[in-house]
């Protein structure tokens, strides 16, 4: 049986709003695989689309943490949301 590992994606790093307006990093969070849960934090703008290129699945996830409300931190968590819960048809329950 292989053991499960634990692994942070970087979605983006980005920086201050000077850099997330531009997009010189990206500013989508990051994935957090910890054993079988899977948790998104700081779904900044992008973060579906770094996520869809790193091959993440957004319904897989069973949360989503937001640091604070700044919109380099929290851009993305309503599509973010939508995904997890396959647009509202998926509860947490």
């Amino acid at each position: 049986m292989a053991e499960l590992s634990d692994v942070i994606t970087f979605l983006g790093t980005a920086g201050a709003r000077f850099v997330v307006t531009r997009q010189f990093l990206a500013s989508g969070g990051a994935w957090l695989s910890l054993g079988n849960t899977q948790i998104l934090l700081d779904p900044g703008p992008g973060s579906l689309v770094q996520a869809a290129k790193r091959k993440l699945d957004p319904s897989k996830l069973e949360a989503i943490i937001l640091s604070h409300k700044h919109l380099d931190h929290s851009g993305d968590i309503n599509i973010m949301i939508e995904a997890m819960t396959n647009g509202g048809k998926k509860s947490g329950a």
